[in-house]
Formats: structure tokens, sequence, C-alpha cells
């Protein structure tokens, strides 16, 4: 059991270390965490095991080398490869998630913007009128809010008789000054 501890602390010092070098450096080294972090895991295994296979075993120890390679090596790195994938997976999967988080609401806000043509108008109506007729009153206020913003931008670009002070260089008497 103790082993199993062991690896998962080493996995998690790569993991920190890679993070530490990616702020470290300007551009990130280190695109996989999860994977680079079991280079220092395989590392220690393949010392250990190197250990285990080239010294002799202790006394008071009744296991054969096998045993000790499969349960206190092997055993702990197959556990903590599988939940690296397993915690690379995950991320992954939020990532994804919250990209069709960004998505949908980047949908939902080009419908939401005001048209600018009839033609336009005419398709945002039809295409809304189709899902269900309980979008009916949806339909009118946009139609309606979309017309009260085309007068209201009508009204502000509108002409005006009297020139700005920016748009004229001429002092009163018409002289430039």
């Amino acid at each position: 059991m103790g082993a199993i501890f062991f690896y998962i602390f080493i996995y998690f010092i790569g993991y920190y270390a890679s993070n530490v070098l990616n702020m470290v450096t300007v551009r990130p080294l280190v695109t996989n965490r999860y994977m680079a972090a079991l280079v220092p895991v395989y590392g220690f295994a393949f010392g250990h095991a190197y250990m285990v296979v080239t010294k002799p075993l202790p006394a008071g120890a009744d296991i054969s080398m096998e045993y000790a390679l499969l349960v206190f090596i092997t055993l702990p790195v197959v556990v903590v490869t599988m939940g690296a994938a397993y915690f690379m997976w995950n991320s992954k999967g939020k990532d994804d998630h919250a990209d069709g988080g960004r998505e949908s609401a980047g949908a939902t806000t080009a419908e939401a913007t005001v048209p600018e043509t009839a033609e336009q108008k005419a398709e945002v109506h039809l295409h809304l009128h189709s899902h269900t007729h309980s979008h009916s009153n949806f339909i009118n206020i946009a139609t309606e809010t979309s017309k009260q913003k085309t007068e209201d931008q009508d009204e502000i670009l509108a002409p005006t008789d009297k020139p700005a002070v920016a748009d004229t260089d001429k002092s009163k008497d018409g002289k430039n000054v």
C-alpha cells in the first residue's frame, strides 16, 4: 500500500514540476502535463525494478523477486498511469464542454442581434415562427424592438442644419483661420 502512495507522490511532484517549468519559460514546453508527469514515475519504477533484480531481497521477507516486482512496482505504476489517463480524459471533457458552451452562447448572441435589412428581418421572423407558436410574443417584441432601434438610429444619423464646429475651418467672417 505504501508503494502506491509513493508513486502517486512522485506523480504529483512531476505534475507540478512541469507546471512550474511552463510558468518559467516564455512558451509552454510541456503541453500535456498529465502524461509528462508519468516520466519521473517510470524513471523511479525502472530504478526500483533494477534494485529488486540486482540486490538480494531482505532476509526476513518471504517473497519472491517476481512478487516484489509485481506488487511493489508494476501494480502501483499501472494504477498511477490509469489515474493519469482518467484525469487527462476528464479534463478534455471539461474543455470540450466549455467550448460547446461558448459555441452555443455565440449562436444565441448571433440570433439575438438585430437584423439590418428587411430581408434578414423576414428570415428571422420565419425562423423563429417555425419552431413553435409560443414564440409569437417574442417575435412581435423583437420586431417592435428592431423597428424602434431603426427609428432611433435614423434620428441620431439625421443631418442637422447647423454645421459642427469641427466641420469648418472658417471664422464668422468667412475667412480661413
